[in-house]
């Protein structure tokens, strides 16, 4: 169990607070058993830098910042979203707030393609990476591509809507151009498919729902004209 009563409530209400006080339906986001993994590798791998792109209600926030708080290290998290006041209501933000945690977070509310070059620009390094922004496979890609080299051997990328086929697309690329190795979070596969035969491929093709965690093994660069299909 995650030691933050805000996200139980907001799991078992389904209501959110705006930045104007309004209690609101709260929309899509991470399921419990993802927040719950997400909580748990933090305090597993004990990262200090750490980014997420897409905060959207802060569910996701809230697990990471809760186990950096718990873990005492002096942990941060950028959190990475250009619709945090406007389409967002301000909702994750106002989270953060209500749990006291504001104080390890920074958001930088622009696109991640602005923002990614310019953190890799001041020479950040990240332990971890959370990704689950806008779902198609060149944002995935180009996400993942600016994590990869902020990311020293060792650090850990996780991967929200592995189902969705543009983000199983990217995943493809990361292990065939890239030296990472699944990790277990803790989370059950998931194959579940709209009839017994797509529930059967997707088992056959490795092709989950469920939040996927990638641990990078060594820093390294293919060849200038390298290519693996993908």
């Amino acid at each position: 169990m995650i030691p933050n009563p805000l996200i139980h409530e907001i799991y078992e209400t389904r209501k959110v607070i705006d930045k104007d006080g309004q209690k609101i339906d709260v929309w899509a986001h991470i399921s419990s058993e993802s927040c719950v993994a997400l909580y748990n590798t933090i305090l597993k791998y004990r990262p200090r830098r750490c980014v997420e792109i897409g905060m959207s209600c802060g569910l996701s926030t809230l697990a990471i910042l809760t186990a950096l708080d718990e873990i005492g290290d002096g942990g941060h998290l950028i959190s990475i979203d250009p619709f945090q006041s406007t389409e967002r209501k301000g909702v994750g933000i106002v989270n953060v707030k209500r749990s006291g945690l504001e104080h390890l977070h920074t958001l930088m509310e622009e696109p991640d393609y602005f923002a990614l070059p310019r953190l890799f620009e001041q020479d950040n390094q990240f332990e971890f990476s959370y990704i689950d922004g806008w779902h198609t496979f060149d944002y995935v890609l180009l996400d993942f591509f600016y994590l990869d080299k902020m990311t020293s051997a060792g650090g850990v990328i996780g991967f929200n809507d592995c189902g969705w086929r543009a983000i199983n697309k990217a995943l493809k690329f990361m292990q065939t151009h890239r030296r990472y190795s699944e990790i277990d979070v803790g989370l059950k596969p998931n194959y579940r498919g709209r009839n017994f035969l797509y529930t059967l491929a997707r088992r056959y093709l490795d092709f989950r729902w469920n939040d996927r965690y990638y641990r990078k093994e060594e820093d390294w660069e293919p060849k200038s004209n390298f290519y693996a299909k993908f």
